[in-house]
């Protein structure tokens, strides 16, 4: 019984209802308006009224661009893959890889996006889609 309930979380990956929740690469292109970021030593809530700037993200096939009041912070090209492990913070499986080497383990329901660091203390990025 043990390895059964072993396999079926060993198969589990951030999608939780297709209905819902898409897994591919052509489901994360648009642009995101961020909400809030979650985290820290101190499990701190950032929000756009809280730090007095705005944040958003777009996505295409080959970029991930992170704007920070209006000034683009990070522009990169990306993959996106799976783990065989979630990563730090959540159960998800997905992630982008920026060509830094940067991660972010993803989770993706309806309009909502969630980029979870790929580090202990780190924060939970969420954003709605535009």
């Amino acid at each position: 019984m043990r390895l059964i309930l072993l396999l079926l979380l060993t198969l589990a990956v951030s999608c939780k209802k297709e209905s819902e929740e898409t897994c591919d690469k052509s489901s994360l292109k648009g642009t995101w308006i961020w909400e809030k970021s979650v985290g820290g030593f101190g499990g701190w809530t950032l929000t756009p009224e809280s730090e007095n700037m705005t944040q958003k993200l777009v996505i295409d096939d080959l970029y991930f661009k992170w704007y920070i009041k209006d000034s683009l912070a990070i522009n990169e090209q990306y993959d996106f893959g799976t783990s065989e492990e979630g990563g730090v913070g959540t159960e998800s499986k997905t992630y982008i890889e920026l060509e830094s080497g940067r991660r972010y383990s993803v989770e993706l329901t309806n309009d909502q996006l969630k980029l979870f660091e790929w580090c202990f203390d780190c924060y939970r990025h969420e954003f709605v889609r535009k």
